[in-house]
């Protein structure tokens, strides 16, 4: 474990961090990745340490337009953890522009603004979560392991309509022909 990361005198951090063992963390057997995008390298690498250390697979992304771009790589759900504020692309038009493709990500914006405004904002633009910063390790790594449970719920209810639409194909009674 890297020891090399100059905390802000603001973050509270637990002498005790309760993080739980590493694992991987899956849905139908899939590792599941949490992609980081934080263009402040020393954020940056804060959230990927308390990230690994709770035992995922992380992929980082320095500003907003690296970001979209690893987020539309994935072609299985994934977590993504963006601040608001990045040069290029920022975390609403992140948020936005997947909502927009419809694809499986669980979002949580993890930013300095504060207020209830910007939090009633962020899930307006398509934050599934919103974590204001300084942010409690624990409480990040709750709402990762939040966002799992929904993308499992989502992929349970994906299997569950390909069953049905799978069994109304095979019981479909073809049309019988009357002889003229």
């Amino acid at each position: 474990m890297e020891t090399d990361i100059e905390f802000h005198p603001d973050w509270e951090l637990s002498p005790a961090l309760s993080l739980p063992e590493p694992s991987v963390v899956t849905v139908q057997d899939e590792s599941i990745p949490v992609v980081i995008a934080e263009d402040d390298p020393v954020s940056r690498k804060l959230v990927t340490t308390v990230v690994k250390m709770g035992g995922y697979r992380t992929i980082v992304a320095n500003d907003g337009d690296e970001a979209i771009l690893i987020l539309r790589e994935q072609k299985k759900p994934c977590i993504a953890v963006v601040d608001w504020m990045m040069p290029g692309m920022d975390g609403a038009e992140i948020c936005r522009r997947m909502r927009e493709s419809g694809r499986s990500v669980y979002i949580i914006m993890l930013t300095a603004r504060g207020t209830k405004k910007d939090t009633v904002e962020g899930i307006d633009h398509g934050a599934d979560d919103y974590l204001v910063k300084p942010f409690d390790p624990d409480e990040l790594l709750a709402r990762i392991r939040a966002g799992l449970r929904q993308l499992k719920v989502h992929r349970v209810l994906e299997m569950r309509v390909n069953d049905l639409q799978t069994a109304i194909v095979e019981t479909k009674v073809p049309k019988l022909q009357m002889p003229l």
